[in-house]
């Protein structure tokens, strides 16, 4: 075929035909020209960017989605509403139901939602009129992709473009605080918050843990009146009899004493209009001889009773009658104590003259009759509640401790001695040392620790350990004797007190010193004994070395000359502070706060400015271990406080017992035969204080004696 003919039949050539072969070669669309310089493209972040995202609150800024979702996620936020799978998007609801995990759509900015006639896809489409605006909506929102099941993708259209006209106005943040001037710079508000919680100016840095810094505003409003008193009368006959002993009851306001009858009172310490404390609620009689010392269950169920009869004894506060009777001893015996925690009514420690303690449980199957033919079960009185005889049970010890505080170094001294017994007991008496107190340890209530009047120191004792005449006593530890008794002299215990915590204990010894110890120091070194944890048995080692006293407590009025003499202590409790309350032989008992913040830090004797000057007049000659004397006060390298309040014109002769009611009062008893009230709270002491003798207004009253000025008005 010849080339004329082909070109005929292709026929002329379209005006769009496809490009010459040059350019179909290429796969690509041809390059750019390159440029010598680089093309300037616009900065990433420019002034007008720079104040739009960062514009200060304070002025506003305009509102964006993802402002908008900045903001939603804020914890305020999140809180007010109900928890949801996202925050972008509110709740919204869909035919007054909220939307479900089965029906979302998919609310997005790129999807075109709203249509019109022109650019509808569905411009052709015949559609029904709808009957309702409900109907309408479903078929609007059917029309939509389902999406994830997030609650709060719903799309509002018009809610959007109207938020994104809208602003936040934020509100201008407060101005800061000024800066707390300092009380002192303060001028005369300083001074007057100064004068109201009793601080002084000059100190550096006080901590007002109570609502004052000065001591004896916790002791100064003590003090009882001629109803507070009551007069010990033999129930019997118009005879007067002494008081021995007194205890508070643990859960309400009774208090129960004990006199040398061997008979117990009930008396209603709180404040009663159909009652008063001079009257007797309740009396019964334990025992044949007096009574030296009594106790209550932690739920006052049961009282026990020491007694001079050498004999315990276990009384039902319920029928007031006897259910076990405790005797194993051969004197007479000096105190008695229940075991705290699960086994409080079961488990009973006893301490005697004869130098022994002894461990009870009531549980134990005891003998079939007394040992000795003087324990007897004492007769009911009329006036009990004994409706029903009661089997009386003769205890069995489980344990005893012999000889407890040997050996005993007998030193010769005069009956003279200022601190020889009042009550015709000798000094330095032959025999067996006398256990004058024993305590339990909270929290460890198989640890007992006991003191003696031979010495000052402490004993530990273990009372699962079994022991036996045959062998010799070993104490888990001893604490260490005070440096000035070991120099000159030995001075006995009368009585131990555990502070609220446990952690403080608190020995009245017969040189007028109460001293205070650590319980963690009791032993030194590795002590799994003392651990509040592990409470397994350890094998008997030799006797540990523990501490010696941290610091005392004295008072120029103070005088602890018999062993009748005790201490007692108020728990913190109901907003009340701890406080320590001691017998006097002098007649005053004295209150001494144990706050250790109100110890100056130039406390103590040997630094010649903690000591009340008239306290070393008054000490009492110590004789040397060799005989002869040695005027002047005994030296001690321990702090010493003074702080102590007498509480006057209440006995006129030695207080021995006192003990603390529920409500935080104290109860005293003295050789005058008065058992007396101290209450707490009001202007009445200071009332008493300042009032005079004026129309007998202190007649048979007693009040805290305070400081020179005290009582002044702060004007």
């Amino acid at each position: 075929m010849s080339s004329s003919k082909l070109a005929d039949d292709a026929g002329p050539p379209d005006s769009e035909a496809a490009p010459s072969s040059s350019q179909n070669m290429f796969s690509s669309p041809p390059r750019a020209t390159r440029s010598r310089h680089k093309e300037e493209k616009q900065p990433s972040v420019t002034p007008r960017r720079f104040r739009k995202f960062f514009t200060p609150r304070s002025q506003g800024y305009p509102n964006s989605s993802a402002r908008e979702a900045l903001h939603e996620i804020t914890a305020q936020v999140l809180n007010r509403n109900p928890t949801q799978s996202s925050p972008l998007r509110p709740f919204k609801s869909i035919n007054s139901k909220e939307d479900s995990p089965t029906s979302f759509i998919r609310g997005s900015k790129r999807q075109k939602t709203t249509h019109t006639p022109e650019t509808s896809p569905r411009k052709g489409s015949r559609r029904k009129p709808y009957s309702s605006p409900e109907e309408a909506n479903e078929s609007d929102l059917g029309e939509h992709l389902l999406s994830s099941p997030c609650e709060r993708a719903v799309l509002d259209t018009n809610h959007e473009e109207k938020e994104s006209v809208e602003e936040y106005q934020y509100q201008k943040p407060a101005e800061p605080l000024k800066r707390i001037a300092s009380r002192v710079n303060r001028g005369l508000g300083g001074q007057l918050l100064d004068l109201s919680i009793r601080s002084s100016v000059g100190r550096r840095r006080q901590h007002h843990v109570y609502t004052s810094n000065d001591w004896q505003d916790h002791t100064q409003s003590f003090y009882s009146r001629e109803d507070d008193t009551h007069l010990c009368t033999s129930i019997t006959g118009p005879s007067r009899t002494i008081p021995f002993c007194t205890t508070g009851c643990n859960t309400n306001s009774l208090v129960a004493m004990g006199d040398e009858e061997g008979r117990v009172r009930l008396m209603e310490s709180a404040k009663d209009p159909n009652s008063v404390f001079k009257d007797v609620y309740l009396s019964f009689r334990v025992h044949t001889n007096a009574i030296i010392d009594m106790v209550f269950s932690d739920d006052d169920r049961f009282l026990a009773t020491a007694s001079g009869d050498q004999s315990a004894r276990i009384v039902d506060m319920t029928t007031q009658t006897t259910i076990s009777i405790l005797g194993n001893h051969t004197a007479s015996l000096k105190q008695v104590r229940f075991q705290p925690g699960v086994n409080n009514h079961s488990i009973i420690a006893t301490s005697s003259r004869d130098g022994s303690i002894q461990i009870w449980d009531l549980r134990v199957r005891g003998y079939s009759g007394p040992l000795h033919t003087m324990y007897r079960p004492v007769d009911p009185d009329e006036n009990t509640n004994n409706s029903q005889p009661h089997d009386v049970q003769w205890g069995r010890a489980v344990n005893s401790i012999w000889n407890a505080h040997k050996p005993y170094t007998r030193q010769a001294q005069s009956l003279n001695h200022p601190d020889a017994g009042s009550r015709g007991e000798s000094v330095g008496r032959a025999g067996d040392v006398s256990v004058t107190a024993i305590e339990f340890l909270p929290g460890r209530e198989h640890l007992l620790i006991s003191a003696s009047e031979a010495d000052c120191s402490i004993m530990l004792w273990d009372i699962r350990s079994i022991h036996s005449k045959r062998k010799v006593q070993l104490p888990l530890s001893v604490t260490k004797k005070v440096e000035s008794h070991t120099n000159f002299r030995n001075f006995g215990i009368n009585s131990l007190n555990l502070s609220t915590d446990g952690s403080r204990i608190y020995s009245l010894c017969k040189d007028n010193t109460v001293y205070a110890y650590s319980t963690s120091h009791l032993i030194l070194g590795n002590s799994p004994e003392l651990s509040l944890t592990n409470q397994e048995r350890y094998l008997q080692r030799d006797t540990q070395k523990g501490l010696g006293p941290m610091y005392g407590f004295r008072h120029p009025r103070l005088h602890a000359s018999s062993f009748y003499v005790k201490s007692a202590i108020r728990k913190a409790k109901d907003g009340k502070c701890e406080m320590l309350a001691v017998g006097n032989s002098s007649g005053d008992p004295i209150l001494f706060p144990t706050d250790e913040r109100y110890f100056s830090k130039d406390t103590g004797e040997n630094s010649g400015t903690g000591l009340n000057p008239e306290l070393a007049q008054r000490r009492p000659t110590l004789a040397r271990v060799g005989g002869g004397s040695f005027n002047g006060r005994m030296e001690t390298s321990i702090p010493i406080s003074t702080n102590g309040t007498r509480l006057v014109r209440g006995h006129d002769r030695e207080v021995g017992n006192l003990a603390w009611t529920y409500d935080g009062e104290l109860v005293t008893v003295g050789d005058d035969f008065l058992v007396r009230l101290w209450r707490e709270g009001g202007n009445d002491a200071r009332d008493l204080r300042m009032g005079g003798e004026a129309d007998g207004r202190r007649w048979a009253c007693g009040w805290a004696e305070v400081s020179e000025g005290y009582d002044d008005d702060d004007c």
